[in-house]
């Protein structure tokens, strides 16, 4: 793995945009890290309302530089050992690069690819929105991100999909992957760097309300988007798709392996879903 560090430039940043953000200041920067980074995050974010949505979030990070700070140290502590950490868990080594770097709301944590490699970007400002600062929440932003990049390399290429029942089955299912994995290299099962405010009691709580609204949805091809991502809710909690996702998961290990797991087409993949939400 190849740890990229761009914390320096981003606090040069911070100094020459105090009276407002930049963006072809910003672009140079993003164009250091590599050439195709700049437009790869302008598309990724341009059905956002930038104004609204994008420029309050990356200012706010760029004006605290405590949170800044304290999300470096996170950064360096996390990826000290993280190589040893991964190969240890899954015996195998992986070729990509993590980045700590500035972005346009693209997420705190996003596994993709960028210049032929396999990386992980962590964006800053996200990860200062969500309060994901201290050195666990980092490590396991980081883990879950790896779960999605290992996913790739051990398993089959991902499902040519079009009917939307079947891509909610399908996410629900690669992110209960990257949950569980995420877990696998914290050590602890019962984790989820989304809980905060007692997020993970309230999703046990409901968890059969999650279950039948995630069924009712699939089967009758809805939309499932309002599971995941911070900016959507589901009974006035975000992200609840990762912890059903990952419980799916800790239920199909008592019967496979996670190699078979990742392995797994998408018939299959439904056919356990049912019978697990149900």
């Amino acid at each position: 793995m190849k740890i990229v560090d761009t914390y320096p430039e981003i606090l040069i940043l911070s100094d020459s945009m105090k009276n407002g953000f930049n963006m072809s200041i910003w672009e140079c920067y993003a164009a250091q890290i590599s050439k195709l980074l700049p437009q790869k995050l302008l598309n990724d974010s341009c059905s956002y309302n930038f104004n609204q949505e994008v420029l309050p979030i990356v200012q706010q990070a760029l004006n605290n530089t405590n949170k800044l700070e304290e999300t470096h140290n996170s950064f360096l502590s996390a990826t000290q050992t993280l190589q040893q950490r991964f190969t240890g868990v899954f015996g195998t080594d992986l070729q990509a690069d993590i980045i700590l770097y500035l972005g346009l709301c693209n997420g705190a944590g996003w596994a993709t690819t960028l210049d032929g490699k396999k990386a992980v970007l962590l964006g800053v400002e996200k990860i200062i929105e969500l309060d994901w600062c201290n050195e666990k929440r980092m490590a396991s932003l980081i883990y879950h991100e790896l779960g999605h990049l290992w996913h790739d390399m051990a398993g089959t290429p991902h499902p040519g999909l079009t009917k939307q029942g079947e891509k909610s089955i399908w996410q629900l299912f690669r992110e209960g992957i990257a949950m569980y994995c995420e877990q696998l290299l914290c050590g602890d099962f019962s984790y989820y760097h989304q809980d905060i405010n007692g997020w993970r009691n309230w999703c046990e709580s409901n968890k059969i309300v999650l279950s039948n609204e995630y069924l009712r949805r699939v089967d009758a091809g809805e939309s499932t988007q309002d599971f995941f991502g911070d900016w959507c809710s589901v009974l006035g909690h975000s992200d609840v798709g990762y912890y059903l996702g990952c419980e799916f998961v800790k239920w199909l290990v008592k019967k496979y392996s996670l190699i078979a797991l990742a392995n797994m087409g998408i018939d299959v993949v439904s056919i356990e879903l049912h019978k697990f939400l149900k």
